[in-house]
């Protein structure tokens, strides 16, 4: 009973140590750790994000509810925003202090998972997404934010 208690966990072990060797690609603590750069406070940006999310179509469809990688992360400063067109991908962007776009899913940079790893975009792809973040989602954000009437004080950081 003990050599088969020790030859199970001998395995197990191995098969950790070697069978996971390539696993954080798929989407755990790593990733993209972009800083977004906007004058807008994060707080306020928090605020109107599931508003968009819902009322603006950038929700996350049902058939990828299942790429949730907020499973490892704290869902309260983590959000995650989908864009339907050109091209179909998805963000995953951080709250914790800075702005943060912590993660892309694009089936069609990298099939099957997050881009975990900034090896895997290139410089160009890398702007895109960025230039697309700021125009489609915090130009839209500030945009909702002044026709509500929220003042600039509470609307921009004070440097």
């Amino acid at each position: 009973m003990f050599r088969y208690l020790l030859i199970s966990t001998l395995v197990i072990v191995i098969y950790c140590f070697t069978g996971c060797t390539y696993s954080y690609k798929a989407g755990n603590l790593i990733d993209l750790d972009y800083p977004v750069e906007t004058p807008l406070r994060a707080e306020l940006i928090m605020q109107y994000f599931d508003t968009l999310a819902q009322k603006r179509g950038y929700a996350v469809p049902e058939k990828w509810k299942s790429l949730n990688k907020l499973i490892d992360l704290d869902s309260i400063d983590n959000k995650r925003i989908y864009f339907e067109q050109g091209p179909e991908e998805m963000y995953l962007i951080s709250f914790g202090g800075m702005l943060v776009l912590s993660d892309v899913y694009n089936p069609n940079i990298r099939a099957g998972g997050y881009i975990a790893d900034s090896k895997l975009m290139s410089p160009a792809e890398e702007k895109r997404v960025l230039a697309r973040f700021q125009h489609e989602i915090l130009d839209t954000i500030e945009a909702m934010a002044k026709r509500d009437g929220v003042p600039d004080s509470v609307l921009y950081m004070q440097y």
